[in-house]
């Protein structure tokens, strides 16, 4: 873990000198019903919420989010695997390359460890995505 969050310092400290642009990455999910978040009972009485059926799968995003200056997202109904990831990776590393090209700058993009990031498809684009920028 200390040699990450070194990792993480020095990637911070190449940002703050302009040699690298930080995204950072993450997947967040949704129903499309929301649970309440408070109700009224009868004094006395015990407090029961009733969860209702779900209506439907969930809403999920993958979001790249450049603080102060952008944020871009892929949304899918259910969840993301391997290919999915991959098709919003791909378009991240042609991103990174039009940035690399303009201004020599390469994008490294800061993720969690989810299964999908490393599976063995994925894996064999890391090159790949390197050479990009």
């Amino acid at each position: 873990m200390t040699s990450k969050r070194s990792d993480w310092e020095m990637l911070k400290q190449w940002e703050a000198e302009g040699l690298v642009r930080l995204v950072y990455f993450d997947e967040s999910g949704f129903e499309k019903s929301t649970p309440l978040t408070y109700s009224y009972v009868r004094q006395g009485q015990q407090h029961r919420i009733v969860k209702p059926h779900r209506c439907g799968r969930r809403i999920s995003l993958l979001g790249f989010w450049q603080p102060g200056r952008r944020f871009e997202y892929g949304m899918v109904v259910g969840g993301f695997n391997s290919d999915r990831y991959l098709s919003l990776m791909l378009w991240q590393a042609e991103r990174a390359n039009t940035h690399w090209q303009a201004t020599g700058q390469i994008t490294v993009i800061v993720q969690d460890g989810a299964s999908f990031h490393c599976s063995k498809i994925v894996q064999a684009c890391w090159q790949q995505w390197q050479e990009m920028g």
